[in-house]
């Protein structure tokens, strides 16, 4: 398995300033910023301090009307990415590089692909997701978007020949589609990452973004996971886990902001619904949900564990259940509505 970057750690790509230069092409960066919906904050701004953390206030608070369990699936070592549809709940393995379909059980009902760079192969794949009838799953190692129908019979793919993988510090982690193309957003030591691509190639989307994204009713929403840092001392670009966060949807290439969240929750995934969003934190190691105007509304259910993940993933079914993958624990939790 590849080397992954960690969330929540701040990565440097240093560039170190000429002896004797007042500012810095770095700190002009940071200064241009300013102006933008996502800015560059300076390390040691007090929007940073971990005192205004409002996870301190959620961590503790529980709800007694859900229960998570782990849900084992036969063969899947390394789940990656989970989507649930009204049949059957496909899981990314990044281990056997395949995606394997089960039921609500956790009985295997169909196993797709191997490793390899032919259609229906997969290497390293990562997130999955569905739109219009098909099901798109991303691809990293062989820097594609491969598209399947719903019996899971190869379609077409979208190449990501643009997806800035001579970086090798960038994960492209998440995945979302409507009917303007497929978005692509993830982590990078040198670059702000969420971007549009379709048959004609790539666009960015915002600046400064280092997040996840998901997609509901036609919309493309992001939540900025860390924020981007300059350190002044070392003339260094960094992220923190402790700063503001906002859901933002996508407009063209522009990012409108259409809420705060509650601060320092560290959001590594989210699904959205009709009463608004249910979130991973990876700080809180626990799975919240939070309404559409940015307000807490109840924790779901506390996982151990998920503080170690770089990517968990959650989906949720018609029943309301929530599905989170871990990765790196190799492990799926059901979170249910428990007796009443």
């Amino acid at each position: 398995m590849k080397k992954r970057i960690r969330l929540g750690v701040c990565f440097c790509a240093v560039v170190l300033c000429a002896a004797g230069c007042e500012k810095s092409d770095n700190y002009k960066i940071m200064e241009a910023s300013r102006n933008q919906t996502l800015p560059i904050y300076e390390s040691n701004d007090e929007e940073l301090d971990g005192e205004k953390n409002a996870l301190k206030t959620l961590k503790d608070v529980y709800t007694s009307g859900y229960e998570a369990e782990e849900w084992k699936v036969e063969g899947v070592d390394e789940p990656a990415g989970i989507l649930c549809r009204q049949e059957d709940i496909l899981i990314v393995d990044r281990a056997s590089h395949s995606v394997t379909a089960a039921d609500g059980s956790g009985k295997v009902l169909q196993k797709i692909g191997r490793e390899g760079s032919g259609a229906g192969e997969f290497r390293d794949p990562t997130a999955i997701t569905e739109y219009g009838g098909n099901v798109y799953v991303l691809d990293e190692g062989n820097q594609r978007v491969q598209i399947f129908d719903e019996n899971m019979d190869y379609v077409d793919e979208i190449g990501l020949k643009d997806i800035k993988l001579s970086d090798p510090g960038y994960v492209p982690g998440m995945l979302a589609v409507n009917a303007s193309g497929v978005y692509i957003a993830g982590l990078s030591s040198d670059h702000s990452v969420a971007d549009r691509y379709d048959q004609e190639g790539r666009e960015e989307i915002g600046k400064n973004f280092l997040g996840t994204i998901c997609s509901y009713q036609e919309q493309i929403y992001l939540i900025n996971s860390v924020v981007r840092t300059y350190d002044k001392k070392s003339d260094s670009f960094g992220s923190a886990s402790s700063g503001p966060e906002w859901l933002f949807t996508a407009e063209g290439p522009e990012l409108v902001e259409q809420c705060s969240l509650p601060q320092g929750l560290f959001i590594a995934d989210f699904v959205a619904e009709d009463r608004g969003i249910a979130c991973i934190s990876v700080s809180g190691y626990s799975v919240f949900r939070i309404g559409w105007n940015g307000e807490y509304q109840e924790t779901v259910a506390k996982i151990n564990g998920l503080q170690d993940e770089e990517y968990p993933k959650i989906s949720v079914n018609a029943q309301g259940d929530y599905f989170i993958a871990m990765p790196e624990a190799g492990k799926i939790f059901r979170c249910h509505k428990g007796q009443e």
